[in-house]
Order: structure tokens, then C-alpha cells, then sequence
């Protein structure tokens, strides 16, 4: 028997040119699309700079356990790896789903964004 790691597809599903950023969810890819398709904001750009559309901070705080703009940002998409600029930009947007995913008011998605951005300027090479 084989064991196989959640999310595993066989090499022939990993076909997804229209999006490929979806690729790295693997067999969660479905899911994924599906969230994002739920309003329409949710299937545009977080940030021009960046793959993933807003709808995956949606997907990350009900299926992934992300609890903050840093859960979403550092380690469920890496955009702070990729572009510390884009995702601090990108931050209050996120912050706001979130905080309508997880039951939160303005004031903490404000607060939430404002420490993911001061967390960013320590990733920005001219900060």
C-alpha cells in the first residue's frame, strides 16, 4: 500500500494553465476555486504583484486555521516572501475578510493589518 500526503494528485491532474497558482492545493484545489468564486471581490488579485486571488484568506481561515493577516500572507500564500511590498499593501483587504470570516469587527481587522504591516517593513530591502 502506498501512503499518500493530504492534497496528492497524480501527475496528470496538476493541469491548471487558467490558474496556475492553484496548483500548489493540490487535490484542495476544487475547494479552493470554489471559495473564491463565492463573491465576486473573492476571484480578483489580493495585489497586482501577486498570484492569489482575495477569496484564499477566506479559504485559509475556514479550512487552514489562519487566524491573522500574518497566517495568511507568511505562510498560507507567501506573498510576504515573494513581495513584502505587495502584501503589505494588500493587508487591510485581507484583514477584512478575515474578520468577517472569523466573526471580528472593523477595529480588529484594522489592528490586524497595521501589525502585518509594521511585521513587512522588516522583509523590505529599501524600508
Amino acid at each position: 500500500a502506498t501512503l499518500r500526503v493530504h492534497g496528492w494528485l497524480p501527475n496528470t491532474a496538476l493541469a491548471a494553465p487558467d490558474a496556475d497558482w492553484l496548483r500548489v492545493y493540490g487535490s484542495d484545489a476544487a475547494s479552493v476555486g470554489a471559495v473564491c468564486s463565492e463573491l465576486p471581490e473573492w476571484g480578483l488579485p489580493m495585489h497586482p504583484a501577486l498570484p492569489y486571488p482575495l477569496g484564499v484568506a477566506a479559504h485559509a481561515a475556514r479550512h487552514e486555521m489562519a487566524r491573522c493577516t500574518e497566517d495568511v500572507l507568511a505562510r498560507r500564500t507567501r506573498a510576504l516572501f515573494l513581495d513584502a511590498r505587495a502584501a503589505a499593501e494588500c493587508a487591510p483587504a485581507v484583514a477584512a475578510v478575515l474578520a468577517m470570516e472569523l466573526q471580528r469587527d472593523s477595529a480588529w481587522a484594522a489592528q490586524d493589518a497595521a501589525a502585518f504591516q509594521q511585521l513587512a517593513l522588516g522583509y523590505q530591502l529599501d524600508a
